[in-house]
């Protein structure tokens, strides 16, 4: 994905919030001292790593994982888009955030007095990054990851950086078997829907997400057709009715905030063009928390199965 689209993704996930259930997790501390070593970036830093007992996640999927590997305990500051799980809402809840991580201040982050900062490619400015680095607070920064297997290379790299490679594993191995669970239970459905994601805020904020989204990965992983992506969209374009004519979506999800913004589904219907869709004509529209459905973070596959079923009714049962 360009870096311009990762920026725009950030910044959309400002709003983002978790609140579909997920399997237990963890947040027993690992030793706070890890044995020393070297971890490249995707900005081709060499990080060296040594101390994971504070812990600033700039990104609402990355404290998932972290939480998910048994480290919760040792995060001490998170951004605004951590909602999940609980006891990471928790820290957002008492004021122990960052704020938003494409707009960060190093002063937000350097007051926690980090032993490790791990982000991704849509955290900015590139200076906080550097006044980081420049004040001896190692800074991991990873890539922006659009697709399913890209979820599981996370949970690896993190896993990697944090030195619990059997936790690692095991969670690897555990979203693993959720997404191939999902994808092969799509794979019994012959017809694929066309099924278009706009992510909405509200009257004001209205956009195709297309090919290089993660909403690409989890729609193709149900076993249907992007209709933003084959429409040639890449990354979020903009919602008119020409559009929404030339992607004759079948199916339209939408982000559960943005349809409260709205005031309701019916209100969203009136946005010129939806009606004219196949997707409003048979009311197929679909709903979900954002973060939940297409952060890529340790509930991928979960998410995965719900779409699936959804999707496709005459699978549940």
């Amino acid at each position: 994905m360009k870096r311009m689209n990762l920026l725009v993704l950030g910044a959309l996930l400002f709003a983002a919030c978790s609140s579909a259930p997920s399997e237990t997790s963890t947040t027993t501390t690992a030793p706070p001292e890890t044995s020393a070593r070297t971890f490249t970036g995707v900005d081709g830093v060499e990080t060296d790593v040594s101390d994971a007992s504070r812990i600033v996640s700039l990104t609402g999927d990355l404290t998932e994982i972290i939480f998910e590997l048994g480290l919760g305990g040792n995060v001490v500051g998170v951004d605004v888009t951590t909602t999940y799980p609980p006891e990471a809402a928790a820290l957002n809840d008492r004021g122990d955030t960052v704020g938003f991580g494409q707009q960060l201040a190093p002063e937000a982050v350097l007051r926690f007095a980090p032993t490790l900062v791990i982000g991704d490619e849509t955290i900015a400015p590139e200076d906080t990054i550097i006044q980081l680095r420049a004040a001896g607070v190692p800074v991991v920064i990873l890539k922006s990851q659009s697709t399913l297997d890209g979820a599981l290379e996370k949970i690896d790299q993190v896993a990697e950086i944090l030195d619990v490679s059997e936790a690692g594993t095991a969670l690897r191995d555990r979203v693993a078997a959720d997404i191939d669970a999902a994808v092969a239970l799509a794979a019994t459905v012959e017809t694929q829907p066309r099924v278009l994601y706009i992510y909405s805020r509200g009257p004001n904020l209205n956009l195709i997400f297309g090919a290089g989204m993660p909403t690409q990965a989890m729609i193709e992983g149900a076993n249907a057709i992007d209709a933003g992506a084959d429409l040639g969209i890449f990354g979020p374009g903009p919602v008119t009715p020409e559009s929404l004519v030339g992607a004759a979506p079948d199916v339209i999800v939408l982000p559960e905030s943005g349809i409260d913004e709205f005031g309701g589904l019916d209100a969203f219907k009136e946005l010129p063009g939806i009606a004219d869709t196949p997707a409003a004509k048979s009311d197929s529209f679909l709903i979900y928390d954002e973060a939940y459905f297409f952060n890529l973070g340790p509930r991928v596959g979960l998410a995965l199965q719900d779409f699936v079923l959804d999707l496709y009714p005459e699978l549940a049962g």
